[in-house]
């Protein structure tokens, strides 16, 4: 499919797409770049990637595919940085959990938005990161979302479309807006409510106790506080309309919990519960997302 994909970002996302490719024979080499040159060796050593380069002086003119993969705080200067370089026909993509910035980014990056740039966001992962954890299959049966803008060209679309489809991935289009509403309330609030939980329980003069008898559910329900902080603190800025209107929505479904269990409502409570539950049933039932 590709003759060059260049990964800006070898974390555990792009890592793992990389397996992919190569296992899919969809790619002759990869090219990692990025700004440690310790970390690009010892990818490169795992056979991750074919080569790299530094992104300060990275040379990306011979790409087929760019997939950049960086914290959402560091996406318009690493999109400056290939600007120099970027090649007209190049596809351009990236796989930030927030579409209207990324968006904004390159509009500023590039002064005008590139017909083939095709923002993405591929619904899987780990609360783990680095390459270290990346594994093949990642993408196998999960949504990605694409946000073409109004400047991609059809053909774009098409082509990044085919590659996610190519790696087992049920890929969606959609509007940059609708896609940072929909993510704010299934990915980012969760985050939210793990990471607070934990940090609540934390500040409890039983702290110690709390976390040494805690059982599996409250371990599955706080696996993702262990999630890279770095990277949730910018999704936090960059999502931050969404996100407020999403903390706003639980916290008014919170009070009224509340309200029912200080009132010792127990059919209200009952109703709320068997509702939740009917409604991930129907939902959610015999998936396993990460």
């Amino acid at each position: 499919m590709f003759n060059k994909v260049y990964l800006v970002g070898v974390g555990l996302i792009n890592a793992s797409l990389a397996k992919d490719l190569k296992r899919h024979n969809l790619v002759q080499s990869i090219v990692g770049v990025g700004r440690d040159a310790q970390r690009l060796a010892a990818a490169k050593s795992l056979n991750i990637i074919d080569e790299y380069q530094l992104l300060d002086s990275a040379d990306v003119s011979n790409a087929d595919v760019i997939i950049v993969g960086v914290p959402l705080g560091k996406i318009k200067d690493t999109f400056s940085a290939l600007k120099p370089s970027l090649n007209a026909k190049t596809l351009l993509t990236d796989v930030g959990s927030s579409k209207s910035d990324v968006i904004q980014a390159a509009l500023e990056a590039f002064g005008e938005l590139p017909i083939n740039f095709v923002p993405g966001h591929p619904i899987a992962g780990s609360e783990q990161s680095g390459f270290e954890h990346s594994v093949e299959q990642l993408y196998e049966n999960r949504k990605v979302i694409l946000t073409p803008t109004e400047k991609t060209a059809s053909s774009a679309s098409d082509a990044i479309t085919k590659m996610w489809t190519a790696v087992g991935a049920d890929v969606d289009l959609m509007p940059a807006k609708k896609h940072d509403a929909i993510l704010s309330a299934t990915s980012h609030l969760p985050h939210m409510v793990a990471y607070n939980l934990v940090n609540y329980l934390g500040k409890r003069d039983d702290a110690e106790s709390i976390f040494k008898y805690a059982a599996g559910g409250f371990y599955d329900f706080t696996r993702i506080a262990s999630s890279d902080p770095t990277m949730w603190a910018d999704i936090c800025v960059a999502n931050k309309d969404e996100i407020i209107n999403s903390i706003n929505g639980f916290i008014d479904c919170l009070i009224e919990l509340k309200q029912k269990i200080s009132a010792q409502d127990e059919d209200a409570i009952l109703a709320l519960f068997d509702q939740a539950k009917q409604l991930r049933d129907k939902n959610m039932n015999n998936k396993d997302l990460v």
